[in-house]
């Protein structure tokens, strides 16, 4: 799916008033510069330091000199013997040269384009603003920093980025900006506070705006807020409000702040923040007040340029300092202390700050200066208190306090209250020193020594202790109050995890933290979920999914139990849902449960046992946006369950499990099916399981891990997944068996192959299917194509009313683009997906192609534009998106005829939109603007396709 980008991109760019051109010596060397650049790839900083051009009647020194990130610089100098007349500059070019610009030198018109970002151009002594001062330009979209490129993530953990953000996912026991600490899974921070390995088995708690104390339990009541700038977790100290009104066209704010008493408090911090994070040139307004070098700076951009104001040094001899500054439309001031009032204009033509939702002041939430705009960025947070925080929005009304009218601040962290520090109250042992960040605070043990108060020896995990944990290699040792106890990792088991163990059925302990992960899959637009299970306990997780594994998830969808009952929780963004089954389990461990629950849009179903339960939703959300794995049993760290997911702390499930499918697809319950897990048994100990001998055959235990399969008459094998009348066929060329009755079958042929044994060739000029066949073709010009201008034709004769007779795209996923065409009920429908499933599928009424008669078709997709010609005449002719979200089909070079493979249902691959394969004849397929038909003896595989006739 291609986004069009709003911005127009290859930059012309010329200085001052856009008319005055550059002049420069004759001598000038082009080739020096492209072998500097060539040896310096990635993020660079070219600085060209002099140009001197030649001086006096009888010539002189030539010279160009380059330096690169800071680097030594290198020369290429000339002298020459007599003048040199200058030379004139036109448009400054960056990225590529225009097709409208002549070349002097031809050589030049063959370079490759530069692909990367550029930013703060200088030319002489006048910094360039890229896209203000552009003349003109293409393609140009805003550069994102590619931070997920410099692989941040530590212990395993995955980058993930988008416009806006980057985080790190982390696996399991690893938490942490960067996941760099692998605690926490017993969470035992309250009050919403952070939760922060201090060591691989202890933690510190961050916490939350009006608590303090070691796990955040004491309320504190802050009227002058302590900020302790970045702990030694990365982590800052803030007050986030978000109850302040328009900031468009005035501003102004008082306050008082006094210093904490190191250098590290005056060198780059940030007071006060309102405004996006970096988005580009386009989309960065803020205002911003900080100190830097001791002084005060007041900066602000509206759209188009950043304005900057600085006080004077602050006077160190004064303790309480008393700031005022603010912005009418482009003019913006301040004035620190007894310093006078300084005013800066911002530069553009843009008069409005945009209106921003939260304003933080001390620090910023997740703190990263990376991800602010530019010439908002400060390194550190504020160390010391901020209090008396006034704020008016209009030159005629009175001041009033941040934060009114609710009087308190949205969020908050490590925010304490000036003058008072919580270690007094914090008495560390056997050495520890109190380390107080804000309201948060914790002990610092020395070697030796641990526990909140360092009041405990090491443990009985940690590689120091003797004797050393008897864990087996791949599990986790964790401790306990009297001893430690393993967790062992999926097919293994047994005291120490020794055992290997083959899982047939699984069996989950909730006491064990036992859980499985299956790799994520789309469940965008419906989630389907159908499972057995068996309980021994009335609460636990049976299914959970979601958009982050934090406890602020995003979206989520998580199936469990609760107090007996079954509950089904999910949220598409606009808050939970909850359905609950009108009656309880069984936990008696004689019960197999059959659930089916999930949604489609943002209505929920749940049955237990077929008794349902349906929502009676009111509109709303209708896609859900998953990410992570999906957990089966429980979840590898419960404390990063979201809080609305279930009805109270949530819990693993104990009981067992034997079938779990998941929009019809089945999960493969193993040890070897699921991608992780821990401490998962089988659930009788036998090799016996519920699928294992298949069609309804009869599995009996032979021994401790082997077993025999009973079969059905009409199946035979070692676990019934053979056909009797298949086992002697003589079907050939790779093709399938199918039986037809206990004692026949008959073969299914590869494309081009027929005959009762697939063993005569046939034509595929015209393809016959039968309602079970299909074509695969794989374009083999795809990467040439115009994914904007799509084009297909072809002629079908019909002899069933319903059926797919073309998909041009993946069909993986729900998601993913296609443009399909079937029948519907004898009239023609098609549909297609650009990204989102924008515009409805349309079916034409008014005649009926069934049966037994050729029609032809043609379709054209350009941009968003469709039109449909049925034997030559316009049926459709209609803009499927006018807002044009999304432009391209991207098809991934596959086109299906007939339906699917055998093994995939039409209705579920298509969501419904056909429920049946294709009865007919096909001919003269022709796509793109391709002058041969199709030949679909190449490129193409399929099953079960007979030659047709004319």
């Amino acid at each position: 799916m291609l986004s069009m980008s709003p911005r127009d991109c290859l930059l012309s760019i010329s200085q001052a008033n856009k008319k005055r051109r550059y002049r420069a010596p004759e001598c000038a060397s082009s080739a020096f510069w492209q072998q500097d650049t060539d040896a310096n790839p990635g993020l660079s900083l070219f600085s060209l330091n002099r140009y001197n051009l030649p001086v006096g009647k009888q010539g002189g020194s030539c010279m160009i000199e380059i330096a690169a990130d800071n680097g030594t610089a290198q020369r290429l100098e000339e002298y020459v013997s007599h003048p040199k007349s200058e030379g004139t500059f036109g448009p400054l070019y960056l990225g590529d040269v225009s097709s409208h610009w002549e070349l002097h030198d031809r050589s030049v018109k063959g370079a490759r384009r530069f692909i990367g970002c550029i930013r703060e151009l200088q030319i002489n002594t006048k910094e360039i603003y890229l896209v203000g001062e552009a003349v003109r330009g293409r393609n140009i979209q805003n550069c994102e920093p590619p931070v997920c490129q410099h692989l941040p993530c530590r212990n395993g953990g995955t980058c993930v980025s988008d416009a806006e953000d980057w985080f790190c996912e982390c696996p399991p026991l690893f938490t942490g900006r960067l996941c760099q600490f692998d605690a926490c899974e017993r969470d035992p921070c309250g009050h919403g506070a952070t939760c922060i390995p201090k060591s691989p088995l202890e933690v510190v708690c961050l916490c939350p705006y009006g608590r303090q104390g070691l796990l955040c339990d004491e309320s504190i009541n802050v009227t002058r807020a302590r900020f302790s700038g970045s702990d030694e977790f990365g982590y800052t100290s803030f007050v986030a409000y978000s109850s302040v009104p328009s900031l468009s066209f005035f501003y102004e704010f008082k306050l008082k702040f006094t210093l904490a008493n190191n250098s590290s408090a005056v060198k780059d911090n940030l007071i006060l923040f309102a405004g996006h994070k970096g988005q580009g040139d386009d989309g960065d307004d803020f205002f911003v007040l900080g100190l830097r070098s001791g002084r005060v700076v007041h900066r602000f951009n509206l759209g188009s340029g950043v304005a900057t104001i600085v006080s004077d040094r602050l006077n160190q001899r004064v303790n309480i300092h008393t700031v005022i500054f603010g912005r009418s439309k482009k003019t913006g001031w301040l004035k620190v202390n007894g310093q006078r009032n300084r005013t800066a204009a911002s530069p553009g033509p843009l008069v409005g700050l945009n209106v921003f939702n939260r304003l933080f002041v001390g620090g910023y939430n997740e703190y990263t200066p990376e991800l602010l705009p530019l010439g908002s960025r400060f390194r550190h947070s504020f160390q010391g208190c901020i209090f008396d925080v006034l704020f008016r929005t209009r030159t005629d009304r009175k001041f009033q306090a941040l934060g009114q009218p609710a009087g308190h601040p949205a969020f908050g962290r490590s925010v304490g209250q000036c003058g008072v520090t919580p270690c007094v109250h914090i008495h560390c042992r056997n050495g520890g020193t109190c380390v107080d960040s804000g309201s948060s605070v914790y002990c610092q043990c020395p070697f030796g020594w641990k526990g909140a108060l360092c009041s405990e020896t090491v443990s009985v995990c940690d590689v120091e202790h003797s004797p050393p944990p008897l864990c087996a290699r791949g599990s986790t040792c964790i401790p306990l109050p009297n001893g430690y106890t393993c967790q062992c990792p999926l097919g293994t088991a047994g005291l120490y995890c020794e055992k290997a163990v083959t899982i047939s059925d699984p069996f989950f302990s909730g006491n064990l933290s036992s859980w499985m992960s299956f790799p994520p899959t789309g469940l965008r637009h419906r989630t389907a979920l159908q499972l057995q299970f068996q309980p021994l306990s009335p609460d636990g997780i049976l299914v959970y999914t979601a958009q982050h594994l934090s406890a602020r998830a995003g979206d989520f969808f998580c199936l469990s139990l609760k107090s007996g009952f079954v509950q089904l929780r999910y949220n598409l963004g606009d808050g939970p849902r909850v359905l609950q089954s009108v009656n309880k389990v069984d936990r008696s461990g004689r019960t197999w449960h059959r659930v089916t629950a999930g949604r489609v849009g943002h209505r929920g179903f749940l049955s237990l046992d077929d008794k349902e339960v349906r929502e009676n939703a009111t509109e709303g959300m209708t896609t859900l946006d998953v990410a992570t794995d999906i957990f089966v049993g429980g979840v590898s760290t419960l404390s990063f369950v979201s809080t609305d997911a279930t009805e109270g702390e949530p819990t693993g499930f104990t009981g067992g499990m034997r079938e779990l499918l998941l929009n019809d697809a089945e999960l493969e319950l193993t040890e070897m099916g699921a991608v992780s897990g821990a401490n998962v048994g089988d659930w009788d100990g036998t090799a016996c399981g519920y699928k294992v001998c298949q069609n309804e055959g009869h599995c009996r235990v032979t021994g401790s891990h082997s077993f025999t399969c009973v079969c059905p008459p009409s199946w035979t094998g070692s676990v019934c997944n053979q056909s009797v009348s298949c086992a002697n066929n003589t079907c050939r060329h790779g093709s399938s068996c199918a039986p037809s009755n206990v004692t026949a079958y008959h073969c299914m042929c590869p494309l081009g192959w027929g005959g009762e044994y697939c063993d005569a060739e046939v034509s595929t000029d015209v393809l016959h299917f039968v309602g079970n066949s299909y074509v695969k073709h794989s374009d083999p010009r795809y990467k040439t194509r115009n994914l904007k201008n799509t084009q297909v034709s072809f002629s079908f004769r019909a002899s069933s009313n319903v059926g797919l007779i073309m998909w041009m795209g993946k069909a993986e996923h729900e998601d993913d683009d296609y443009l399909a065409v079937g029948l519907e009920s004898g009239h023609l429908k098609i549909a297609v997906n650009l990204g989102e499933r924008l515009p409805l599928p349309v079916t034409f009424g008014n005649q009926t192609l069934c049966c037994d008669r050729w029609h032809n078709i043609s379709l054209s997709l350009n941009s968003t534009v469709l039109q449909v010609f049925l034997n030559s005449r316009r049926i459709l002719f209609e803009d499927v998106d006018p807002f044009e979200r999304y432009v391209a089909l991207n098809y991934a070079g596959q086109i299906y005829f007939g339906g699917f493979e055998l093994h995939r249902n039409v209705s579920i691959v298509t969501s419904g939109l056909f429920s049946e394969g294709f009865e007919g004849n096909l001919r003269n397929v022709y796509i793109f603007e391709d002058t041969r038909p199709v030949l679909f003896l190449k490129n193409s595989d399929g099953f079960n396709v007979y030659k047709g006739n004319e």
